[in-house]
C-alpha cells in the first residue's frame, strides 16, 4: 500500500502541473487574442475614413491598446494621431475584448510582463498597469519570472520556462 502511495504521488503532481499549463496557455492565448482584435479594429477605422496608404503615417504603438484594463473597460474613444504628433487621424472607440483580465495560474492572480510596441516593459498587478515612461501600445504579455511569486514553477514540464511562453 505504501508503494503504490509513494508512486501516486508524483503522477497526482504532474497531472496537477498539467492542467496548471494548460490553463496558462490558453489564458495567455485569450489576452494576445484580445490584443489582436484591438489592433484589426483599430486599423479598420483608420482604413475606413482613408485607405491603406493611411496606415503608413501612424506609428504602430498607435494600434495597439494603451493598458490592460483598455481590453476589459476602454475608457471611451481613443485618438489615434499620426507620426508627426499633431495631426489627428481618427478616434477609435474599442468595445470590450475580455470580461476580465485572465490569471496566471501559477500566481493565483492576474499579474504579468507587459511588453510595449515602443520596446519597454512594465507590469500588470491587481488591475493595474504600470508602464515605464514613454510606454506606448501594449503588443504582448508574458508571465512574471520571479520564483517567489510563481511558487517555485518558473520552468514547465517540456523544459522551456514559462516567461518565455
Amino acid at each position: 500500500m505504501g508503494i503504490v502511495a509513494i508512486a501516486a504521488v508524483p503522477v497526482a503532481e504532474i497531472t496537477y502541473v498539467k492542467n496548471q499549463e494548460t490553463l496558462l496557455e490558453k489564458n495567455l492565448e485569450d489576452i494576445r487574442t484580445a490584443i489582436s482584435l484591438w489592433k484589426r479594429d483599430c486599423r479598420n477605422v483608420v482604413v475606413s475614413i482613408g485607405d491603406y496608404n493611411s496606415l503608413y503615417n501612424i506609428h504602430d504603438s498607435q494600434l495597439y491598446p494603451p493598458t490592460l484594463e483598455a481590453l476589459v473597460n476602454p475608457a471611451g474613444a481613443y485618438p489615434i494621431i499620426a507620426s508627426d504628433g499633431i495631426t489627428h487621424i481618427a478616434d477609435f472607440k474599442p468595445r470590450p475584448y475580455l470580461q476580465a483580465i485572465p490569471q496566471d495560474p501559477f500566481i493565483g492572480a492576474a499579474e504579468w510582463v507587459i511588453h510595449f510596441a515602443s520596446g519597454t516593459t512594465g507590469t500588470y498587478n491587481s488591475g493595474v498597469t504600470t508602464p515605464p515612461a514613454n510606454a506606448s501600445g501594449v503588443f504582448d504579455i508574458s508571465c512574471v519570472s520571479d520564483p517567489v511569486k510563481r511558487r517555485g514553477f518558473v520552468t514547465a514540464i517540456d523544459g522551456t520556462k514559462y516567461e518565455d511562453w
